[in-house]
């Protein structure tokens, strides 16, 4: 019997003992490799969970998914061919056709914000949010001219909502991420698609469509047909702009999207919550993009401001020393180069707070500040013989489509036979009046024509006017 006992210095013990050793190294190392192969692949999930993973978790839950159904007629060859030799079809044929878009919750409550132009003429709204739920959408209401529109859900449950961030702070080259439904690829999947890319510029002015956009964020975060209306998010997941619209000569991502800056969107947002649209400030004031020749008789460059036309002594800008003839050059610390910037600018100011202005006077640069302490609800155009209405939210209800209602109509207007007070004008020719803004560019730009179709509401029936024009530009 061999004792494996306490003689260490046999030969025999000795290699024992040198086994046990290797022995008791190898399990010590196998029993301690587990962990250290489990703290390797946390190292490279949180190498993987990069910020814009982050931003991209934070966000998402509150970008959905937007289905809108609209009525459209259509003709066919046979339909030209019937109506060519037999004259008008009697039954019109009708389809349905399907805008798919994005919109992003803003509101737990469940209001969430897109574009004008993917809900625009909707018979029916779905809204599919990443977790599958879907609402049946109304319209809460919308602006036109800077092409943003509310949808209210109604829901029992409490909605993720996307935090706002400040789009006046980005950086040239930031990191921002695009989220939204492109090409309509997330129909059935419910999750939207993502794409990254950086601040490509600011304070791009754009026209798309008869929109015109001031103070856009460009990015080369590829933006495609359904990403309208999506998010564009910075790297903490928050707001910065509502993807909108792509420069592309294929009809397809460039690399040259666009986004409406998350401020101004805000600023829409709170003024449709309130009043159901954008009512913009009463400025009572005129301005005119400068021509070269204007421009050597102002002492000043061109697309660096705008001239002050015609302005009334109740203005708040004349209260604040703004004259016929002088250049506005900046409010609120953004720069104007022309009419339209200054238009886009000036409807979203705030009531009651202290704006900031910069112009110039004979060369001289000044700077003055004022207040504005009310917003145009009525209008009474030149020559028309009767005083228009904004639609407040109350009143809109009561007309299924929007429009400026008639308060009054003079007794010495040659209208006054053919429109009255409550009538409701919705369209002027191909285009539709959706507010007094609109109206108002409207009427400047048929003064030129000799005749013109005005499309009205009475008591729920539709009729339609022509309207002529003498050389006076008086309506008749």
């Amino acid at each position: 019997m061999i004792r494996l006992g306490r003689n260490y210095n046999s030969p025999t013990s000795l290699r024992l003992w040198l086994l046990f050793i290797f022995v008791g190294t190898f399990c010590n190392t196998a029993y301690t490799a587990e962990p250290s192969h489990a703290a390797t692949q946390e190292t490279v999930t949180a190498s993987r969970r990069t910020a814009i993973v982050t931003a991209v978790a934070k966000a998402s839950p509150a970008v959905v998914n937007i289905s809108a159904v609209r009525t459209v007629e259509q003709l066919t060859l046979s339909d030209e061919w019937f109506r060519r030799y037999w004259g008008e079809i009697p039954y019109p044929r009708r389809r349905s056709l399907r805008e798919v878009g994005s919109g992003v919750i803003f509101d737990k409550k469940g209001y969430i914000l897109t574009n004008q132009h993917v809900i625009e003429n909707a018979d029916s709204i779905t809204v599919t949010a990443p977790d599958g739920q879907k609402f049946t959408a109304q319209v809460a209401g919308y602006d036109y001219l800077s092409d943003l529109a509310v949808l209210k859900v109604d829901t029992d449950t409490t909605l993720p909502e996307i935090q706002w961030g400040d789009s006046e702070s980005l950086l040239i080259g930031e990191w921002v991420v695009a989220i939204g439904n492109p090409f309509g690829l997330s129909i059935g999947d419910a999750q939207p698609s993502v794409t990254i890319g950086i601040v490509s510029a600011t304070q791009r002015s754009r026209t798309v469509e008869n929109f015109h956009h001031e103070n856009l964020i460009q990015t080369d975060a590829s933006i495609n047909p359904g990403n309208s209306g999506g998010a564009l998010v910075n790297i903490h997941g928050e707001l910065i702009g509502i993807n909108t619209s792509i420069h592309s000569t294929s009809g397809g991502s460039q690399g040259v999207g666009f986004a409406i800056p998350a401020n101004k969107a805000k600023k829409v947002v709170e003024q449709i919550i309130e009043y159901g649209s954008v009512v913009p400030p009463d400025l009572t004031l005129e301005v005119q993009n400068i021509t070269e020749e204007l421009a050597e008789k102002l002492s000043t460059p061109m697309n660096t401001g705008v001239l002050v036309s015609e302005i009334e002594k109740r203005s708040p800008l004349s209260n604040a020393g703004i004259r016929r003839g002088d250049v506005i050059s900046s409010i609120s610390g953004h720069r104007i180069r022309r009419k339209e910037d200054f238009y886009a600018l000036t409807r979203l100011l705030p009531i009651n707070q202290s704006i900031k202005c910069e112009f110039s006077r004979r060369g001289k640069d000044k700077q003055t500040e004022f207040k504005i302490k009310t917003r145009q609800w009525r209008y009474t155009p030149q020559g028309w013989g009767i005083t228009l209405a904004q639609l407040d939210k109350d009143m809109a209800r009561k007309y299924q489509i929007p429009g400026v209602i008639i308060t009054h109509v003079d007794r010495n207007s040659r209208l006054k036979d053919r429109l009255k007070r409550g009538d409701l004008i919705y369209r002027i020719n191909d285009t539709g009046i959706y507010s007094l803004e609109i109206f108002k560019l409207v009427d400047e730009n048929i003064r030129s024509q000799y005749r013109a179709r005005l499309h009205f509401e009475r008591d729920g029936v539709r009729d339609t006017i022509e309207l002529f024009f003498n050389r006076n530009n008086r309506r008749r």
